[in-house]
Formats: structure tokens, C-alpha cells, sequence
């Protein structure tokens, strides 16, 4: 077995943006806040360095001012190195780098730095889901199989959280990925990507060379549908904790799971999630203060009543105020006696007195960042 060392992690964090629009409108789909203190950024990068992965690259391509502000120098995830590390490469900090449409373009925008890595094999994962891959398994199946490539995938129906741009594998005998399907329809049973590929990089810096002068750009079609018989590619079935933000709703349901306990205990008991540390004081809880299954971080004041609700750090609460079924950003304020239900608030956002918002379930009412209502 390869040990990570010997691995280069490549992050693709504006693969998403278009399906959450609502949230992407300031930041990449990879800074999307979420659980009460992390950003959807930090749980793959966290399975990264469990695996010990400490080479890790971010190709961004627009609205990365947040993420960079998240990560900083890679500190809080063990990757701020002299050698490898974290490294975040903006569109046309170079010559010849543009903005890019699918991950060819992408990959092709960093070649050189792939091809002179001194990495023997790639990671290639998007940053729009929640999950809690065991990495070292990966790559102990990917070389005990003498695979060129290794795709992750989940067994599951296909639903409105997994509908868009779809990936299905048809799986034969020994995990052998034998047909790529673009697109299933919903309510199917599928083995569904994960959007994260395990690959030999001399492989992948050929195959990106040959596809970019073709004027192939998507990874999925156009290197896993267009080679099952070329290469060997192999499926590793994923069985934890999943979920896709492809919609305001995914997002919504994700952060509603972690009031789960077993769905808790799924993300967070293999490895440690690592995020940007922020030093709050405890949450406060003052007098006539009412909470009921919720996640609270630290830095909030609780003065009205919350119920099956996540905050995030500095949410404010005012006396009085009734908040069930919402997630909270950093320093939101629900001022007295404002009733809030089924309603996502971005960062610093402000519901005035005695405001009333409700939404429903399958369509969650959404307040703008520092958006005043």
C-alpha cells in the first residue's frame, strides 16, 4: 500500500454553485456553512488528512474570497507545510490559466504543477456533499486491485437531491465499472457517483492532455463513459452517511439530519472534522430561554424559545421570539417575539420585531445574507 504521502488531493470547489444559487451568490458551493460551525469545504478536506493526504490543491474558479478566508494558510487542517501542503490556485494566476467550465479545463489550468508533483496518484473530489469517506481503504483497494482508476459511488434511489448531473455506474464482476449512465431517471435504484475519483497521475495527465486538444471538458462523460473497456476502472461502494447540496431543500434536509444522533455519530465518529476556530464564549441561555433538540454553537444568546433548529456561532434570539425547523448563520438575529418556521438565514441576517416568516418543509423560506426583513 501507498502511503498518503505519496498522494496529491485535487478539490474542485465551484463544481456546485449553479444548484444552490440562493447560497452561491457570494461564496463558492465548497464555503457553504453548514452544521452549526463548518463549511462544506472542511469535511473533505478532513477525510483528506485522516487518509494522510498532506499534498492538497484547490482549483477555484470565481467568488473565492470566503474560502480563503476559511482556510488561511491550511493551520487548522495540518497542512500548513514547507513541502505540499495547502494550495489554492485562483483562475489566471498564471499564464495560460482561464476560468473553466468542467474539471479537463480545470485540470489542464494546473497541469504542469500535476505532472512535476512528484505524486504517484490523484485524488479528484468535488466539495458539494456531506459524507465521511475512509480514504486509506480507498487506496488500499485501488492499488490491491492494480486499478487505473477508482470511482466512489453509493447505492441508492435517486431523488430530487440526486437527480441533477447524475452519474451511474453498472458494476460487473470483481467491482469492474463496466457502463457509465449520464442523467438516471429519478426513483431509480443506482450505484450513483460521488463525484470523487481515484487515479493514476501519469494516467491522468495523459488523459487530460489528449481530451483538452479535443475540446472535451467533463471528466465523467467524456474520460469514465468513453473508456470502461480501455481502462480498468474500478467502483468502491460507499455505505455512510450521505448527502448531496443540490437544491436549497438538500441543503435544508442535510442540516436537519445532524439533528439525528445516529446521523451524528455516522459523520463524526470515524475521524475529526477540522474547521476555521473562532473564540466564542458559551452559548447563553437567559431567562424564560426555552431549546429542544437543537445544535447551538458557541457565541449565541437564547432568549426566546428554539426547537429542532441548528445555530451557528453569534445567533442572537430575542425575547419572546419562536424559531422551529431553521438553520441560523453566523450572527443572524431573530429579534422579540418574530416567529420563524422552516426558514434558512445567511450570515448576519436580521428578522425585525414581531416579524412572522413560515415555510414549508419542502420549501424553506431564505433570507439573504445581511438581508434586513
Amino acid at each position: 500500500m501507498t502511503s498518503g504521502n505519496k498522494v496529491l488531493g485535487i478539490i474542485f470547489p465551484n463544481m456546485h454553485d449553479e444548484a444552490v444559487k440562493e447560497l452561491t451568490e457570494l461564496r463558492t458551493s465548497a464555503s457553504i456553512p453548514f452544521g452549526g460551525r463548518y463549511r462544506l469545504i472542511d469535511f473533505t478536506l478532513s477525510e483528506f488528512v485522516a487518509a494522510g493526504v498532506s499534498n492538497v490543491c484547490l482549483v477555484v474558479k470565481r467568488n473565492y474570497v470566503s474560502l480563503m478566508d476559511h482556510l488561511g494558510s491550511g493551520r487548522e487542517y495540518d497542512l500548513a507545510r514547507k513541502n505540499g501542503g495547502l494550495r489554492i490556485f485562483p483562475p489566471f494566476a498564471e499564464s495560460g490559466m482561464r476560468s473553466y467550465k468542467g474539471k479537463i479545463e480545470a485540470l489542464n489550468n494546473i497541469l504542469t504543477f500535476i505532472d512535476e508533483n512528484g505524486r504517484d496518484t490523484v485524488i479528484l473530489a468535488d466539495s458539494g456533499i456531506v459524507s465521511c469517506i475512509d480514504y486509506k481503504d480507498v487506496l488500499e483497494k485501488h492499488y490491491e486491485k492494480g486499478a487505473q482508476i477508482t470511482a466512489i459511488y453509493k447505492t441508492e434511489k435517486i431523488t430530487t437531491c440526486s437527480e441533477k448531473d447524475n452519474v451511474t455506474f453498472e458494476i460487473g464482476d470483481d467491482d469492474r465499472i463496466t457502463g457509465v449512465y449520464i442523467n438516471e431517471n429519478r426513483g431509480v435504484v443506482a450505484n450513483n457517483a460521488m463525484w470523487a475519483y481515484v487515479i493514476d497521475k501519469k494516467l491522468l495527465v495523459e488523459l487530460v492532455h489528449e481530451c483538452y486538444k479535443k475540446g472535451f471538458i467533463n471528466f465523467e462523460n467524456d474520460v469514465l463513459q468513453k473508456n470502461t473497456e480501455n481502462l480498468k476502472i474500478y467502483g468502491y461502494s460507499y455505505t455512510g452517511y450521505l448527502s448531496r447540496i443540490q437544491s436549497l431543500k438538500c441543503y435544508f434536509d442535510a442540516n436537519m439530519d445532524l439533528l439525528d444522533k445516529r446521523v451524528m455519530d455516522s459523520l463524526f465518529s470515524r475521524h475529526p472534522v477540522y474547521t476555521k476556530i473562532r473564540d466564542d464564549a458559551p452559548a447563553r441561555y437567559l431567562r424564560g430561554s426555552s431549546v429542544k433538540n437543537d445544535i447551538v454553537a458557541d457565541g449565541c444568546c437564547i432568549e426566546g424559545y428554539v426547537e429542532h433548529s441548528v445555530l451557528f456561532r453569534g445567533v442572537k434570539i430575542g425575547k419572546g421570539a419562536i424559531v422551529t425547523n431553521c438553520v441560523l448563520m453566523q450572527d443572524a438575529v431573530v429579534e422579540d417575539g418574530a416567529i420563524l418556521e422552516n426558514v434558512i438565514c445567511d450570515k448576519k441576517a436580521v428578522i425585525t420585531k414581531d416579524k412572522r416568516l413560515i415555510g414549508d418543509a419542502n420549501h424553506p423560506v431564505f433570507v439573504g445574507k445581511k438581508e434586513i426583513v
